[in-house]
């Protein structure tokens, strides 16, 4: 207990009476008897507008800064980066707090000498930052509860409400402060419910990016700093005393606010700067649409649990996760209702997995998970109820969509030692769930393997083989079926790889028109054509020639300025080249009608190819200037043997000779297939009855003249 120097003791006028004086300071001061007491008048303060201007604008860098670094360290999926980022967010809320409460405390002007206690505000500076990394350490728990939003804004509340109370004591060094109950009551709700509504709204973008509920999260919390401050002020009274301070230290009002300004700027600057690195970081190894971790991220993390594994003999699995169906989404409602259907997929596959599992956004409509530490038994049902999950129905603007997935897997150390290896596995053994169909999961096999490098093979020699001239064409006789007479060719692709050999067009066409090489290798067919024909005309044989044409060539704005240039540079009657297209071109049937017209308008005679396979339909059909219809050699083939099969081709040979359009039937192998087509109103065919696919030097000692309509 101090012993109190002074003979005299003040009484605060309208305050309190001798004797509270007394018992007030008899707790801390022996007084001497025969103390005298006087009245001291209360110490007014005078706002000085533009230090608090300061003090506010501090309060909004700390809220933006603190919230955007507390949004970062939720999305942390290490233990160890996610404490240091709670940390962190802590002490910038507590340091903000702390610099924000002292430059508006030195706004409060009273022509006294203000003097600080400096433990005091230390411990005030220290019990806001622990107060806040509990807080903040409960709220970033997953999908926050009610009950953990309640407690995290009520220890962050208690924090706010402290530093300020403490900071308010902090000048108690050579002033005696009263404090009005009721206002600090006031000052503890404020604190409390702003902290739990500004954290409410931060819940809606915590885990994810800037939404619209980033700015009335940052706008409130600012706010409860504000008001805390203004509240804490107004709940005490301070009046001048002559007791020195024992510990106390005093700073000059200028020095204070200099020193305040320089360390909150540098504190902004220093965290700006975080804030950039961290956001760029974040661009670089999460995807922007999801949240989740991209290709680049999951690679690192993969490789780094292949590691962890080699070293303790355990077992990971990669699962490669592509959506069914979902260019039909896009297409059908919209990319916005895609994107929102990705976003609830990556969030509900996490929230199905446990918290050491990594789910990560592959691209476009692929996911690819992380399943650490697994054995190979598990791996399957993992991956089935992974299924089951996402076939569920999603709510989507109060509508339900059904998703289903096709799944590759992977093992370590069995399919590969490597991540990259793992996921490159994983991708080819989903590509063979796919072509089982709708929601098939698939383990990778060595067979896959094979079967990926042929397809790879297949694809890098596409783009070689035009400058090295591996493609020729080979032409099939279309003749008359009564006098089996030629009436015209249809030109084939053929390509002889320099390592595979022959390969069928039903592999490479396929692999050309997913690597976009269909357009640059039609447009030589077609040039490749036009040239065999002027070539034949000059040996005096005059016969038309039909040339495949894919929905993509068909499509391309630069197709009709390729037809005019290839037959004016072979000088060729437009009547000798006819272009045969395939009903998936009806799908787009204004862009097709008009350059059908635009090739009739040309003299270019049009077919409609493999007709009864696809999407056409009569009303379509006939409303398309088109000349000949091609019959299946599906149809064709079962149509003798099958009755129901011979009953589509009458009607299409029927419904062609009252369109007035030409029939040619395809894949013709038996005489009996010929006079079922001869009996029903079809005469001209083509097919391995007559003829091969023919090399260019066979085909010539075919076309003599008197094989020739």
């Amino acid at each position: 207990m101090h012993k109190y120097p002074q003979s005299e003791i003040p009484i605060y006028k309208m305050i309190e009476t001798p004797i509270q004086v007394y018992e007030r300071f008899n707790g801390f001061y022996q007084i001497p008897l025969g103390t005298r007491f006087f009245v001291m008048d209360r110490i007014l303060f005078a706002d000085n507008h533009l230090i608090f201007l300061i003090s506010i604008l501090i309060s909004f860098f700390t809220s933006v800064i603190t919230l955007d670094l507390l949004s970062m360290a939720a999305r942390q999926k290490q233990s160890r980066k996610k404490k240091q980022g709670l940390a962190t967010s802590a002490f910038i809320m507590g340091a903000g707090i702390w610099s924000m409460h002292y430059t508006a405390q030195l706004s409060g002007e009273t022509g006294e000498k203000i003097i600080y206690s400096a433990p005091a505000m230390v411990i005030s500076l220290i019990a806001v930052i622990l107060l806040s990394y509990a807080s903040f350490y409960i709220f970033t728990s997953r999908d926050p509860a009610f009950f953990a939003l309640v407690s995290a804004a009520v220890l962050l509340g208690i924090g706010i409400t402290l530093m300020h109370y403490i900071g308010t004591y902090s000048i108690a060094a050579n002033l005696l402060i009263s404090y009005n109950s009721v206002f600090i009551i006031l000052t503890i709700i404020t604190a409390i419910s702003l902290s739990f509504i500004s954290m409410f709204f931060f819940t809606k973008t915590m885990y994810g990016h800037f939404s619209p509920f980033h700015i009335p999260a940052t706008a409130l919390l600012a706010s409860c700093l504000c008001l805390t401050h203004v509240l804490s002020m107004k709940s005490m009274t301070l009046q001048k005393t002559v007791i020195p301070g024992t510990w106390d230290f005093s700073i000059p009002f200028g020095t204070v606010l200099a020193g305040m300004i320089i360390i909150n700027l540098g504190m902004i600057g220093w965290m700006h700067m975080i804030g950039i690195k961290e956001r760029k970081r974040h661009m670089t190894f999460y995807d922007p649409l999801t949240g989740l971790p991209n290709q680049i991220k999951f690679l690192q993390q993969l490789n780094e649990s292949v590691l962890r594994c080699r070293k303790s003999g355990r077992q990971l699995a990669v699962l490669f996760i592509d959506l069914d169906r979902f260019k039909w989404i896009n297409d059908t409602m919209g990319h916005e209702y895609g994107d929102t259907l990705l976003k609830k997929i990556g969030e509900r596959l996490t929230g199905h997995l446990p918290s050491h599992c990594v789910v990560a956004r592959h691209g476009g409509d692929e996911f690819m998970v992380l399943l650490d530490d697994i054995d190979e038994s598990l791996v399957t049902e993992t991956a089935r109820h992974l299924a089951n999950v996402l076939a569920k129905p999603f709510i989507i603007n109060e509508k339900k969509w059904f998703a289903t997935t096709s799944m590759g897997i992977s093992l370590f150390p069995k399919d590969g030692d490597t991540g990259s290896l793992l996921i490159r596995k994983a991708y080819q053994a989903m590509l063979s769930a796919q072509k089982k169909g709708y929601n098939q999961m698939q383990l990778y096999k060595l067979e896959q393997d094979k079967a990926s490098c042929r397809n790879a093979k297949i694809e890098q020699g596409l783009k070689q083989a035009l400058h090295h001239n591996e493609f020729e064409l080979y032409y099939q006789p279309q003749v008359h079926l009564n006098s089996r007479k030629i009436v015209g060719v249809e030109a084939l692709l053929r390509w002889r790889h320099p390592e595979l050999g022959p390969i069928s067009p039903y592999e490479f066409i396929p692999a050309a028109e997913n690597s976009g090489m269909i357009i640059p290798i039609g447009n030589w067919v077609i040039q490749e054509a036009c040239r065999q024909i002027r070539l034949w005309q000059a040996a005096g044989i005059r016969i038309k020639i039909a040339v495949n044409v894919s929905a993509l060539q068909f499509e391309d704005h630069q197709f009709i300025e390729l037809i005019h240039e290839s037959l004016n540079k072979n000088l060729l009657p437009p009547k000798y080249l006819e272009l045969e297209i395939t009903e998936s071109v009806m799908q787009k049937i204004n862009q097709s009608f008009t350059v059908i017209r635009k090739l009739k308008n040309i003299g270019i005679k049009v077919s409609i190819d493999d007709f009864g396979t696809g999407y056409s339909s009569l009303s379509v059909l006939s409303s398309l200037p088109i000349d000949v219809v091609k019959i299946d050699k599906s149809f064709v083939q079962k149509m003798v043997d099958h009755p129901n099969t011979a009953s589509v081709v009458k009607t299409i040979i029927e419904m062609g000779n009252n369109l007035d359009f030409g029939l040619i039937a395809e894949g013709i192998e038996t005489e009996e297939q010929a006079n079922f087509l001869l009996q029903n109103g079809c005469s001209l065919g083509q097919g391995y009855l007559y003829s091969p696919p023919l090399s260019q030097v066979e085909i010539e000692g075919l076309l003599s003249k008197e094989y020739v309509i």
